[in-house]
């Protein structure tokens, strides 16, 4: 269609007539209320339905309440006197649900739901996981692990768990591998305490186990390793443990400040043996003898420290049981916000320092040293001079007594570097006179003095900076800070390196070159010649000592027993091949066949070295590097020691790495 036209003729169109308006209203209104009462009726029945299900529910619930109470009244009063129930009952008591887990790279424990330990990190955490549980709160109150494939590691645990206080809950979980130097009496304390498969673990097994020390076993799984080359299986523990009333687990002391003290450290850590023994508790509170004009008594002593809280108490029982101690000059630092190590500081009635630590590894350690060192100084504005310890040193009881009668040498002779309480050649066989001091070239460490002037003048300024991973002690060895400086040292050490465990340190490292440090324990012992340590006047010293020294047969070999004469008391001297003043080839060789340290040259001075053997002292001179090569008689030839071909020493390596 092209085009519309409207049809004119056609009918208009009219709508069709709609019923009356009252009509309409009238259905509309009608339908409305059907639709409203409709709506109504099924609301009062979905409340009437909804009343009758909560009133069953409530009734439910509450006869099975009073089904339980009856149950559980009944079980009590069958296990306990009236009275009793009427102090603790059982609806006060709580129950833990604990979860162990078990695997070459994985541990964790979950105690309510809540990690208290998870330690999946690569090469480290090896060993045996133990966790120590409050038996009243269920709080963690101990976190060890101990590497039972390293030797030693045993006895360390051993030690730990003998020193936790009978009714703990112990939980035991293996990371990797915890067999391999697990002894036999190790074992037999861990089938003591319940274990039923202990006996039979074995290279790389898994094993998790949850006990109360001296009662129940609460659970404990085991999976087998298939093949040497493989691991067991990993294992999950799931087990409950109720705990006892707060009275039962708390120890009835009299109310003391040092009780006060006592308490507040054994409610919250553990492993401390008898410091939290309820019927007969080690002092925490030390009185020993004062030393007469004691020199130190002023000198601050700055512990450094880290996260080994064991360490720590036993290191600090032994500083406190010292002669002529005040510990009021005592500040420890500890690299970190550890609690355990600050509740070790505080029950001791100690100033605790903790600081953020800076850098990582050997860096950590470097600036922890200069960050205490700058605050000991900071403390004490006025002190000439500092002690320097570490955790994990027994201090020997004239540790003091041999500060006081030498500290003045750092005043009066500019070429002394410090006074050290270690002396890195005193072994069992190779130390005797505790009376007797030294000049070193080297830096010993493990309990120093330095001066404040030293410090603040020298060393503070040009640190190693948190980037540098060096070791703070190799630094201060090196030539650039010593300067040609010497430090004095006993003969017989005053501290002795207990500490197995450590940046630097492991089971096979401290038996081969610490275990058999000879220590001194013998009070009051007058030191002497100190005026003899002066630098003119300790070579007038050591000539005269080579003059009266009986020169040994160098035809022998200086390895066997029969290179000395079978004497006590005598001075004798050996002049060794040392062709310049850094070839130390024949001395390294003696020192390994004499079973002391070998690993860098120590406790020289000027090419001569002081020992004893078979209670005798001997002299080594390097020929012709010493100046006192002068001495050797013509007929004499220096010994040479040739070292192992390098083929050997490859063997050597190659079997102790698969050892």
């Amino acid at each position: 269609m092209d085009e519309w036209k409207p049809n004119a003729p056609g009918k208009q169109f009219v709508p069709r007539k709609n019923r009356s308006w009252y009509l309409a209203w009238k259905y509309k209104l009608m339908n409305q209320r059907a639709v409203r009462r409709l709506c109504q009726m099924g609301a009062v029945l979905f409340l009437l339905v909804t009343v009758i299900v909560n009133i069953k529910l409530i009734l439910d619930t509450r006869r099975a309440a009073s089904e339980e109470e009856e149950e559980s009244a009944q079980d009590y009063d069958e296990g306990v006197q009236p009275l009793e129930t009427l102090r603790h009952p059982t609806s006060s008591r709580k129950v833990l649900d604990i979860e162990v887990y078990s695997s070459r790279a994985k541990v964790y424990v979950a105690v309510d739901g809540t990690t208290v330990l998870e330690d999946e990190a690569r090469e480290q955490g090896r060993g045996i996981h133990i966790i120590v549980l409050n038996q009243a709160t269920g709080h963690v109150m101990a976190k060890r692990v101990f590497d039972t494939y390293s030797p030693h590691e045993d006895e360390a645990m051993v030690l730990f768990l003998n020193m936790v206080a009978r009714g703990r809950i112990l939980i035991f979980s293996i990371k990797d591998e915890g067999s391999f130097h697990l002894k036999d009496s190790a074992k037999s304390l861990l089938k003591s305490l319940g274990s039923q498969v202990i006996s039979s673990l074995s290279w790389r097994d898994m094993w998790s186990f949850v006990g109360k020390k001296g009662g129940e076993v609460y659970g404990e799984k085991h999976s087998k390793s298939p093949a040497l080359s493989t691991w067991g299986d990993p294992i999950l523990l799931k087990t409950e443990v109720q705990l006892t009333s707060v009275e039962d687990a708390e120890c009835r002391w009299p109310d003391t400040e040092l009780n006060r003290r006592r308490r507040r450290f054994c409610t919250k850590v553990e492993g401390y043996g008898s410091v939290c023994s309820c019927k007969d508790p080690t002092p925490i509170e030390f009185n020993p003898d004062p030393l007469k004009d004691n020199k130190v008594l002023n000198v601050p002593v700055a512990v450094i420290a880290g996260n080994r809280p064991n360490y720590l108490y036993r290191m600090l029982r032994s500083l406190l049981s010292a002669q002529g101690v005040n510990p009021q000059m005592i500040t420890v630092f500890i690299d970190g916000y550890y609690e355990e190590p600050m509740d070790v500081v505080e029950l001791f009635g100690l100033k605790g320092i903790q600081h953020t630590p800076i850098s990582i590894k050997n860096a950590r350690v470097s600036q922890h040293y200069k960050a205490s060192l700058t605050a000991t100084f900071n403390l004490h504005p006025d002190a000439k001079f500092a002690v320097v310890l570490e955790e994990d040193l027994d201090i020997s009881i004239d540790f003091f007594s041999f500060l006081s009668q030498s500290i003045y040498l750092l005043e009066e002779d500019d070429s002394l570097y410090c006074i050290s309480a270690w002396n890195d050649q005193g072994y069992e066989h190779t130390a005797e006179d505790p009376s007797l001091l030294y000049r070193v070239e080297t830096m010993p460490g493990l309990g120093w003095v330095l001066s404040k002037s030293l410090y603040k003048d020298e060393l503070e300024p040009k640190w190693p900076t948190p980037e540098k991973l060096w070791d703070w002690d190799m630094w201060m060895r090196m030539p650039e800070q010593r300067k040609g400086r010497e430090c004095i040292i006993p003969d017989v050490s005053r501290s002795y390196h207990f500490g197995i465990v450590g940046l630097n340190m492991n089971g096979y490292f401290h038996e081969a070159y610490f275990k058999k440090h000879k220590f001194n324990t013998v009070p009051n012992v007058q030191l002497r010649n100190v005026e003899s340590l002066k630098k003119d006047a300790y070579e007038i010293e050591i000539h005269r000592l080579l003059a009266e020294a009986a020169v040994l047969d160098h035809s022998k070999n200086p390895c066997e027993d029969s290179f000395l004469p079978d004497t006590e008391g005598k001075t004798y001297v050996m002049y060794i091949r040392m062709e310049q003043e850094a070839d130390f080839t024949t001395w390294t060789q003696l020192a390994k066949c004499l079973h002391i340290w070998d690993l860098d040259v120590r406790g020289n001075h000027k090419g001569l070295w002081r020992l004893f053997r078979k209670r005798n002292h001997v002299l080594v001179v390097g020929v012709p590097a010493s100046p006192y090569s002068s001495k050797k008689p013509s007929a004499v030839t220096p010994i040479y020691m040739e070292p192992p071909a390098k083929e050997e020493v490859a063997g050597q390596v190659a079997a102790a790495e698969q050892t």
